[in-house]
């Protein structure tokens, strides 16, 4: 089976997705009752990201995540935060497939609220 697949891939020309990159890596803090917004960038995509959440965990009271229209690829968490602590989380994301599924990509990520 195993050589089928690689038959395959060379008669038809396909080569690996490459894996998805999320950037920046790290958030920075957040203050209780205070705006906050940051932006994280998906990056290696071959198709559009079409959608994003949160997985194993859960952001702060008062912050959520969207997928940005513009630019392309990002994702937004933004809000006002009501509870401190530190909050950790994971953001799944996925791409639109064409001929095969989409990329899909997960990163961990920790918010401190002071």
């Amino acid at each position: 089976m195993i050589v089928c697949a690689i038959a395959l891939t060379a008669v038809l020309g396909c080569t690996p997705r490459p894996a998805l990159q999320f950037s920046p890596a790290t958030l920075t803090d957040a203050q209780v009752g205070s705006s906050y917004a940051a932006t994280i960038t998906v990056s290696q995509v071959v198709t559009p990201v079409a959608g994003a959440s949160v997985e194993d965990g859960a952001l702060p009271a008062g912050l959520d995540l969207t997928l940005a229209k513009e630019p392309a690829n990002t994702i937004q968490i933004s809000g006002t935060p009501t509870v401190s602590g530190t909050f950790s989380f994971t953001i799944s994301v996925w791409c639109y497939g064409t001929n095969v599924g989409g990329q899909t990509a997960t990163q961990g990520y920790t918010l401190v609220v002071k």
